[in-house]
């Protein structure tokens, strides 16, 4: 679960999210190296077994500037299948920021980022599987000024914008032209958080809209714009034995192009971190969110998840974890309800201080309502990580 980035961190901020961190004094450097066998390498309901090996990779650097710090991130990730080889994936991602104060109580912070990713599916034609592959490119740019106002209450702006360009997609053997499947988009978000903290907790109230273009493709379209409005409170506290709990919890409204749709639902978001004794430390976090941006729907989704996670330090070098999930996706226009739960397991040895050893099995089940398709899949890996 954690790999496929589908645990979630609670994010509610216990200081100024503008707050310049410290400058390491070399660049961080991580690297690894997976080997996986998964028993639906198609992600469908035709379940297809195959090997692949996962890559990833990344440089980590900040320089310390006048008045303030500069970073630059870069971020590398490859799948290669021994046999299905029409699901390889690849990706990369740069970033730069900027942070400066302008004077003893203004922060102002600045980045851009772009990312190419080049992913390959299936597509079903009755009894055959046609490969493809799609390049996606996404510019972004953001940026926050933030106010300390005195008595631990910090105000800060943001505006972001994020430009998605879709490539043709192209098909296996050329069997058929490049076409355009997916259509651009650009994101752009606007919000605003205050924040006061009094030691251990903080309490917060933050609103943001994200106003989403799609160019119209298709009849009907298979993408359509959208405005999503969300103002919620936030609380959070963090003890010293690194034990934590937040929670939010407000209104979130989505309004579809040419009125196609527009709901007000509550929304809302948990999460706690506990340090119990003889190394053991549990995770939990629960939402519920329109989702935009991981949505089969032409629109958008209606998404409920929880998780909790349980880990435990065995000695200096073991580390055992265990994490179970639900989750329920409506599609709002679709009328779909996909429902998945699913599991992992892992085993991390630190064998030096820069390498560690993994193992992993990952178990997923999902149930798509209208499609009555079932899609179950067992991964299981060894792997090794560094840190330099």
């Amino acid at each position: 679960m954690r790999a496929k980035n589908l645990w979630l961190a609670m994010t509610l901020s216990m200081a100024s999210p503008a707050a310049a961190q410290p400058v390491t004094p070399a660049p961080t450097v991580t690297a690894s190296i997976e080997r996986h066998h998964t028993s639906n390498a198609l992600d469908s309901d035709l379940a297809m077994a195959d090997w692949y090996t996962l890559i990833r990779g990344s440089l980590q650097h900040a320089w310390q500037i006048e008045d303030g710090v500069l970073r630059l991130g870069v971020e590398a990730q490859a799948s290669r299948y021994d046999t299905v080889r029409i699901e390889d994936d690849r990706a990369a991602a740069v970033l730069l920021e900027a942070t400066r104060k302008l004077g003893a109580s203004v922060e102002l912070r600045g980045a851009l980022s772009y990312r190419y990713s080049s992913e390959g599916d299936d597509l079903a034609i009755g009894p055959f599987v046609l490969g493809m592959r799609t390049p996606k490119h996404v510019f972004g740019a953001e940026t926050q000024l933030g106010f300390d106002l005195g008595g631990g209450t910090a105000l800060v702006f943001e505006l972001a914008d994020a430009y998605e360009k879709v490539d043709r997609t192209r098909f296996q053997d050329d069997l058929l032209l490049p076409a355009k499947l997916d259509p651009d988009r650009n994101r752009l978000r606007f919000g605003a958080r205050l924040t006061r903290t009094s030691g251990q907790v903080a309490h917060a109230v933050a609103a943001t809209a994200n106003l989403v273009s799609v160019d119209r493709l298709g009849a009907p379209p298979v993408g359509l714009s959208l405005g999503e409005y969300t103002l919620r409170a936030e609380a959070a506290w963090k003890g010293a034995d690194g034990s934590s709990l937040g929670a939010a919890i407000g209104l979130q409204m989505l309004r579809g192009a040419q009125r196609i749709y527009q709901d007000i639902r509550p929304t809302w978001q948990a999460g706690f971190v506990k340090m119990l004794p003889h190394g053991l430390e549990l995770r939990g976090t629960t939402f519920g969110r329109f989702e935009t941006t991981d949505s089969d729907d032409p629109l958008a989704s209606w998404l409920q998840r929880g998780e909790i996670e349980a880990r435990l330090r065995c000695g200096e070098k073991l580390t055992l974890g265990t994490g179970v999930f639900a989750e329920l996706k409506e599609n709002l226009l679709l009328e779909n309800k996909e429902r998945a739960h699913g599991l992992y397991a892992e085993a991390i040895y630190d064998a030096t201080r820069h390498l560690s050893l993994v193992v992993r099995l990952d178990y997923t089940n999902r149930y798509l309502t209208v499609f009555d398709m079932r899609k179950k899949a067992f991964d299981a890996f060894v792997g090794i990580r560094t840190k330099i």
